[in-house]
């Protein structure tokens, strides 16, 4: 996602899913899995993120989010193209 498509994007305040942070950050879904169990461990008062469980479903706050994709060294992996 382009960095003007970002700071759009940053200047919502909302909660999205877990499909919707993935597409918006490039993560995957089980990479937002494993960083929303990581958040978990922390109390509450030391997160980076927000997250909150509904249902059946987890959500995350978009404004939190953005920021800690934008942190050097955060973001996701990226593909590497086969040696052949």
């Amino acid at each position: 996602m382009a960095d003007a498509e970002l700071e759009k994007l940053d200047s919502q305040e909302i909660w999205v899913d877990l499909y919707e942070a993935a597409e918006f950050t490039g993560y995957s879904v089980v990479g937002l899995r494993k960083l929303i169990a990581r958040t978990n461990q922390k109390p509450e008062e030391e997160r980076e993120l927000r997250v909150r469980k509904r249902t059946s479903r987890w959500e995350l706050w978009l404004p939190d989010l953005i920021a800690y994709t934008q942190q050097s060294n955060r973001g996701p992996n990226r593909k590497r193209k086969n040696a052949t």
